[in-house]
């Protein structure tokens, strides 16, 4: 039983999640059921999480729409194999773009016209895709056609709506993608003293084993982090990016680090474009 029950003398109950790994694991995964219902709204919060740690105190609290996008579209790549994010004739920033404009019908984001000329100058800094190694190909000629979409359009500046109400949603929606987050950031940070080749089977078995200790020692902020499906995601996504290369010997599959990767310097950059979007 995943949940613990308890009653008072006056007939009440009490329903509390059971906090041990297997009970965890097994509420998880019917909570992943809430995750893809909002998990578009909460690639935006999350961005924002990211978005706003670069401003200075002269932006005055407001990013600019572009960026935000961009960056939730990187987001979107790194997450891809967690789910469906589009449809099949959708690119990523015009998926992006549209939840951004929910955000703003809803006014949890709103538009800064005040701001507009004074923080153009922000445009100048690092976007998502120039964060990492160059060879990492996360997006597609497609993609790079697709941005012409919010190219069309005039830049806006936006700043998070203060209301008590807008936050909590903003931190729900932050904290959906907490447990996937951890742990992309934690297999990140179990590469930094990766020693290879090694088969990818034993590899996920490692990670796993890495990802529980820090549940046991209360190092986790998300036990469900150490899932095995999230797991073997993060394996597949860093596959995905061009961190390991594979080849196969006796129908196994043996993992490397690519060329790019084997300096420290580049998975820490990795490891810090991914933190970006964690909220602790």
């Amino acid at each position: 039983n995943s949940v613990n029950i308890t009653n008072t003398s006056r007939n009440e109950f009490f329903i509390s999640p059971d906090t041990t790994i297997p009970a965890v694991f097994e509420l998880n995964f019917y909570s992943n059921g809430v995750l893809h219902v909002f998990i578009m709204e909460a690639i935006i919060a999350c961005s924002l999480r990211a978005e706003l740690n670069k401003v200075s105190d002269r932006d005055n609290g407001a990013i600019s729409q572009e960026a935000l996008i961009r960056t939730a579209a990187g987001l979107c790549y790194l997450l891809s194999n967690e789910g469906m994010l589009s449809l099949p004739c959708q690119m990523f920033y015009q998926v992006c773009h549209e939840a951004v404009e929910r955000f703003i019908q809803y006014g949890i984001l709103l538009v800064a016209e005040d701001d507009q000329e004074d923080i153009s100058p922000g445009l100048t800094g690092q976007t998502w895709d120039k964060q990492l190694p160059d060879h990492l190909s996360w997006r597609s000629d497609e993609e790079d056609e697709d941005s012409d979409f919010g190219e069309e359009q005039r830049d806006r500046y936006l700043k998070v709506s203060q209301s008590q109400e807008h936050q909590h949603f903003v931190r729900f929606l932050q904290r959906l993608l907490g447990p996937t987050l951890e742990a992309y950031s934690s297999a990140a940070l179990f590469i930094h003293n990766f020693a290879g080749p090694v088969s990818e089977k034993d590899f996920i078995q490692r990670l796993q084993k890495f990802l529980l200790s820090r549940t046991e020692k209360k190092v986790a902020i998300y036990t469900e982090s150490a899932t095995l499906c999230l797991v073997k995601n993060s394996v597949k996504t860093f596959k995905d990016l061009g961190v390991f290369q594979e080849h196969k010997i006796n129908r196994n599959c043996i993992l490397e680090l690519k060329t790019a990767f084997l300096p420290h310097s580049s998975r820490q950059k990795l490891l810090e474009y991914i933190l970006s979007f964690v909220v602790l």
